[in-house]
């Protein structure tokens, strides 16, 4: 991203190009990562293209508003020619040019040139939102697969069993515990399904983050660990307010309604307009008076009057309020954005805090608890209902477990997105 100059103001471009934007439909791998479905959104998400043209449009503004006014020109032909010592005057040719005051222009341009900064920080916050959206959905789908992955497991597990339990019931056991398999086994199943339907759900609103609409099922995407520590909250809250995009849109608001205020002191003090006049003047009745048939012309300066005072004290009250509520909603956003912060910040430690407990001590627990229910069952020292129960307690703590690790990556984008940070 580097700046340009426009005008004497640095006005930042975005950060992407025109051509960046779905000119060709950008697809997938079979495999894709993270990175993949960012580069894929920022391709072809429609929101994101709205935002960056709005901030082409706003540059757009910057040479109108330094521009000076159109010229006046003005042609007159009169009904009946005006006599005069020197002939008859037939028409009249007026040009006049408006020059705004001293430094109204100046101020009129540094106004659209912060209204422009303003609007691409929202584009970058646009671009970071999307960022954050497309990652957050990616962690979610990522935690689908392993949680389908896991109940295929314990469906696989459940059925390894039922041959074992058929057997007892045939040389005499009781029928319940097959029954009960089988129950457990459907029940499964039906989860299962559900998440089989909770995929295209969520295949579609991915599908919608990246601008695609082909109704297809995303590829599944493998859920990692990840052992990356954000900052402490001092030093995030720094970040937040030297990098959240929000917050700098604001301030460039807020600079822009100092500059009306500025401008609104000069409204009163007329413009000047500077003109020539230029008249069409025939040949006198008698040909040898001084002066026949010349064209007389002149030059002009007029003001308008700065009456109605009312109107101009009014505009400075309107230009003071709008740069107090700019300060005010900058304060609210601070506040906003710091709460929000505090809690990503609160979701990650606490995640963190699971992911160790579930990996020191309460996984292994159960797994060593299924190995030796059914090893009991086998020899005939426990019920299938003890080999279920533990079987559906590693499939629970697997999946809070998986989930916790999700929620880690969401609360670690969310707190990147807030200072500023994009995914890679």
């Amino acid at each position: 991203m580097s700046p340009i100059k426009n005008g004497g103001l640095v006005v930042f471009m975005a950060v992407i190009s025109l051509p960046g934007f779905a000119q060709e439909k950008e697809l997938l791998p079979k495999q894709p990562t993270l990175t993949d479905y960012l580069r894929v959104g920022i391709a072809g998400n429609p929101g994101l293209r709205f935002q960056y043209e709005r901030h082409q449009a706003a540059l757009e503004q910057i040479p109108q508003a330094k521009s000076l006014p159109d010229p006046k020109i003005m042609a007159s032909s009169f009904v009946r020619d005006i006599q005069t010592r020197t002939g008859p005057q037939r028409g009249q040719l007026a040009v006049g040019q408006t020059f705004p005051w001293f430094g109204k222009l100046r101020l009129r341009g540094e106004i659209a040139s912060k209204e422009a900064q303003a609007i691409y920080h929202l584009y970058e916050n646009s671009l970071l939102s999307l960022h954050r959206d497309i990652s957050l959905a990616y962690y979610d789908y990522a935690y689908l697969a392993k949680a389908t992955e896991i109940t295929e497991k314990i469906i696989t597990l459940l059925e390894r069993l039922e041959p074992s339990v058929k057997e007892k019931v045939r040389v005499g056991n009781d029928l319940a515990s097959l029954l009960r398999l089988q129950v457990e086994i459907g029940k499964n199943r039906d989860v299962l399904q559900a998440l089989k339907k909770e995929r295209q759900r969520q295949s579609s609103a991915m599908s919608a983050l990246l601008g695609r609409r082909d109704g297809r099922s995303l590829p599944w995407i493998k859920l990692e660990e990840s052992k990356d520590l954000p900052a402490g909250r001092v030093k995030l809250v720094e970040a937040l307010f030297k990098g959240n995009p929000e917050l700098k849109a604001i301030e460039m608001r807020i600079a822009k309604a100092e500059k009306a205020v500025k401008l609104s002191n000069l409204s009163p003090i007329p413009d000047p307009t500077i003109g020539v006049n230029y008249f069409d003047t025939g040949s006198a009745l008698n040909p040898g008076t001084p002066g026949s048939g010349d064209d007389p012309w002149g030059v002009t300066l007029s003001f308008r009057i700065p009456l109605w005072f009312g109107k101009y004290k009014a505009e400075k009250k309107q230009a003071l309020a709008n740069h107090r509520a700019a300060e005010a909603i900058l304060t609210d956003r601070q506040n906003t954005l710091i709460a929000e912060l505090e809690r990503a910040l609160e979701d990650f430690q606490e995640a963190d805090e699971r992911i160790a407990l579930y990996t020191k001590t309460l996984l292994p627990a159960a797994r060593q608890a299924v190995e030796v229910s059914e090893e009991s069952y086998k020899a005939n020292r426990s019920t299938i209902l003890d080999v279920i129960d533990s079987d559906r307690t590693l499939l629970e703590l697997e999946k809070t477990y998986w989930r916790a690790v999700a929620n880690r990556h969401s609360s670690h984008v969310r707190l990147k997105a807030l200072v500023g940070k994009r995914q890679e």
